[in-house]
């Protein structure tokens, strides 16, 4: 019955995987091999035609030479060549028709000796977690001849189309071909091999809903609004990711196809989304409605390469950008229940994907008219709720002052007990009693002498590397929290006090590591921790260079960032009452090496 049921989880696992990828975001499909395929088609469907961006292989020349009319290995084209097709008068075309057969003349605008774009998955080679194989990696020749072509509408713009590969006389693709359609900016598929007839509707009014007759070669996001509600330990996030001709309407906005967002114009959009969604699709907690603490948002584009963040204030097209929002509500603990009020419907807005992120996620729901809410509820049953904790000071022993104190005295004691008389004698024990017993109260608790074990069992290098791994776990788990001045809280019981401000601030800086859209990334483990020049001495100090490496990740929108970071900084730490408590760190360098 175990083995069943882990056999149905991970069913569970990959269906989750499927449904994140098919209804919500385009950049987390697994690489299907079609954008390393030796010959690569982009079709730009335009106004007056479509536009075809063709990277032809050396040993596929004869083929492409026969779809085209056109010899490939001369000159580049001084000027363009029309050419005219009749239906069904050479199968080894690459045809693009109308809906009754008529294939559209084409232009060859462009021919010219290039080297390919690299669209590899940067893990070619490496084995793909969900399918067992080898993730596909480009050709080793990476010279192509690049080919542009145009297929004219003659004024007469098509609502159907049909697109057809060059066939072998046998009736199978003369050549593989890896394809995308983009549709005024929009990608229309997702990376696909071309290798039959296709037929694809033109949505003229808004190019978002073009698509193939075959939903499989459909981009995999097909919902311009979706909802994300992350349950993490010391927040709740409730993120959004609109296209802008969605969110218009919301906004006091029209957007009509092709229209360009300058820059002055996109600063004015965001503040207007952002003041819309701090008010709207109400989020409660526990029953209780809550208000957003803080709201921050950036533009993404939807593009080859699946969902970008933009960097900087570029022109950008309104039909495939997105606004990406998110709502802070901070949080001590996890809650029992969270629920988020969807009302944002309208005629192009229908239903709402909204994803539930925890620990023991994803969960997948849909917000409508009919049943706008949508809830979290607390399953988890073994989750312990991350925080900061004292580090033992292990291969230690603390020797409390007053017992020196009280050895010292006990010697001088006897020494007066073997060379005085007797009244002297318990006289001088009576004193040196006294000020023993009222040592042991002044100094008990507060002043000790960590000294290190030398029957610990360890050696020095193992202390010094396992505290130092222990205390840089604490310092992200402070991280986790949600504001500065309570990450500098948190701290205090791995730092000494008067270190607490100067640790605080480099934590805020130097070990803060920052994902696309604004957030910073939760560590999940420490690793590789290696003393590079430094001792510790008799007392348990530590002062010296290290480096060490961890394994950062964070979600948003959809997609997870991961990233791996090296570290090198200069460390001071030291016992304090039986703890290690860290006196400085000042990082010198941080580097993302490759994964």
């Amino acid at each position: 019955m175990t083995r069943l049921l882990l056999h149905i989880r991970y069913l569970l696992s990959a269906l989750a995987v499927s449904i994140l990828a098919t209804a919500v975001e385009g950049d987390v499909i697994p690489y299907s091999g079609a954008e390393v395929a030796k010959n690569i088609a982009m079709f730009r469907i335009e106004d007056g035609g479509i536009r075809l961006e063709l990277e032809i292989y050396p040993e596929d020349l004869e083929v492409f030479e026969h779809a085209f009319q056109l010899k490939l290995v001369t000159a580049p084209l001084a000027t363009r060549a029309k050419f005219h097709q009749s239906p069904g008068e050479n199968p080894e075309s690459l045809v693009v028709a109308r809906s009754d057969g008529k294939p559209l003349p084409f232009d060859v605008i462009r021919m010219e000796h290039r080297q390919r774009i690299d669209r590899a998955s940067p893990f070619a080679g490496k084995t793909d977690p969900l399918t067992g194989r080898p993730t596909p990696g480009p050709p080793e020749n990476l010279d192509v001849i690049y080919l542009e072509v145009f297929y004219s509408f003659e004024g007469a713009r098509p609502e159907t189309l049909s697109i057809s590969p060059p066939f072998a006389i046998d009736g199978s693709p003369a050549a593989t071909i890896g394809f995308m359609v983009f549709d005024r900016h929009v990608p229309v598929t997702r990376f696909s091999f071309l290798n039959k007839d296709m037929q694809l509707a033109i949505s003229w009014p808004d190019p978002w809903f073009t698509a193939f007759a075959n939903p499989n070669l459909n981009r995999p996001s097909q919902s311009g609004t979706t909802s994300f509600l992350y349950m993490t330990p010391r927040e709740v996030r409730h993120e959004i990711l609109i296209r802008v001709r969605e969110l218009a309407p919301w906004i006091d906005q029209e957007f009509a196809t092709g229209i360009r967002l300058e820059p002055a114009l996109q600063s004015q959009v965001l503040t207007a989304a952002l003041e819309a969604f701090k008010t709207r699709n109400s989020l409660s907690i526990s029953g209780n409605a809550v208000p957003p603490t803080s709201a921050r948002g950036t533009f993404l584009t939807l593009g080859e390469r699946g969902f970008q963040v933009v960097e900087g204030h570029p022109m950008l097209i309104a039909d495939s950008t997105f606004v990406g929002v998110i709502l802070t509500y901070p949080i001590s603990e996890l809650p029992t229940t969270a629920s988020i009020n969807w009302e944002m419907f309208d005629d192009t807005i229908q239903k709402v994907p909204i994803t539930l992120m925890d620990i023991a996620g994803p969960f997948f729901a849909w917000a409508s008219p009919d049943e706008p809410v949508v809830t979290w509820t607390n399953h988890l049953k073994r989750y312990n709720n991350p925080e900061v904790t004292p580090v033992q000071a292990a291969g230690i022993l603390v020797i409390p002052s007053w017992t020196v104190l009280a050895v010292a005295l006990f010697v001088g004691a006897v020494v007066i007990t073997f060379r005085s008389s007797r009244t002297l004698t318990w006289t001088g024990v009576v004193a040196l009693s006294t000020i023993s017993f009222i040592g042991g109260i002044a100094f008990s608790g507060k002043h000790a002498i960590p000294v290190l074990n030398p029957i610990s069992g360890q050696s020095e290098t193992q202390i010094v590397t396992n505290a130092l791994s222990r205390l840089l776990t604490n310092t992200y788990l402070a991280a986790l929290e949600v504001s500065s001045e309570e990450r500098k809280l948190a701290l205090a019981p791995i730092v000494l006090g008067a270190s607490l401000s100067d640790v605080a601030a480099e934590l805020e800086t130097s070990l803060t590591i920052r994902v696309p859209g604004g957030g910073r990334a939760q560590i999940v483990d420490v690793t590789n921790v290696v003393i590079v020049d430094g001792d510790i001495t008799r007392r348990g100090k530590f002062e010296g260079v290290v480096q060490w490496r961890v394994d950062a990740q964070a979600g948003h929108w959809g997609h997870d960032h991961r990233r791996r970071v090296e570290y090198r900084a200069r460390v001071e730490f030291q016992p304090d009452r039986g703890n290690w408590a860290l006196s400085a760190i000042t990082v010198l360098e941080a580097r993302s090496p490759d994964v």
